[in-house]
């Protein structure tokens, strides 16, 4: 598939892990978006961009945002009908473009309306699919201000004690003993939806 990219930004590894998945299981490129620029976008008409989620966005995706912005703003605006109602059917971008978000909570109803209100916050924004999977927390590893983040979510969630859901303690869990949720799997929702476009 020549005419689509896979594009990640990642820190710790795991959204490249799934991006490079991705890009295999299409035939297709796959690069950084810190080896990028807006322009570089041009010849390709599908666009999968992947981040790691840390204090709940999307890494990356302001970037990303800005580069396909006139694509998404223009469809959404086309997508009306009698300039009232907005109609899915009639939303067609130039370019396919869908994201995924790499998290240790994503599949966590709340955390993933959150991670739509933060990183998809304007209504053109909105019909952009997001495909959420599951990541790999190694607390060893983490510095700076990662730390300070994980320190203050460590905190509110012991505050709660016995009023912490079933969730909440699983998060816990995962984030004092670490996790690894990595799934290959979990990327054929995004594969089978390039595909059906070649």
């Amino acid at each position: 598939m020549k005419n689509t990219i896979v594009l990640y930004k990642s820190k710790y590894g795991t959204a490249e892990q799934y991006a490079r998945w991705i890009a295999e299981e299409l035939g297709c490129e796959v690069r950084s978006i810190d080896d990028m620029k807006a322009r570089m976008l041009e010849p390709y008409e599908n666009i999968i961009f992947g981040g790691g989620v840390h204090a709940g966005g999307i890494e990356g995706i302001d970037t990303f945002i800005k580069w396909v912005k006139p694509i998404l703003k223009d469809a959404y605006y086309h997508s009306f009908d009698e300039k009232v109602n907005f109609r899915q059917d009639f939303y067609k971008p130039s370019k396919k473009i869908a994201c995924f978000a790499v998290g240790i909570n994503v599949q966590n109803f709340d955390a993933r309306a959150e991670l739509r209100k933060v990183n998809f916050d304007k209504k053109w924004l909105r019909p952009v699919t997001c495909y959420y999977l599951d990541g790999k927390f190694e607390p060893e590893r983490v510095q700076g201000a990662d730390k300070m983040v994980l320190k203050f979510t460590t905190k509110l969630l012991r505050d709660k004690g016995l009023n912490m859901n079933a969730d909440e303690r699983r998060l816990l869990e995962r984030i004092e003993n670490g996790c690894d949720l990595v799934d290959r799997s979990q990327i054929m929702p995004i594969v089978n939806e390039f595909k059906d476009v070649e």
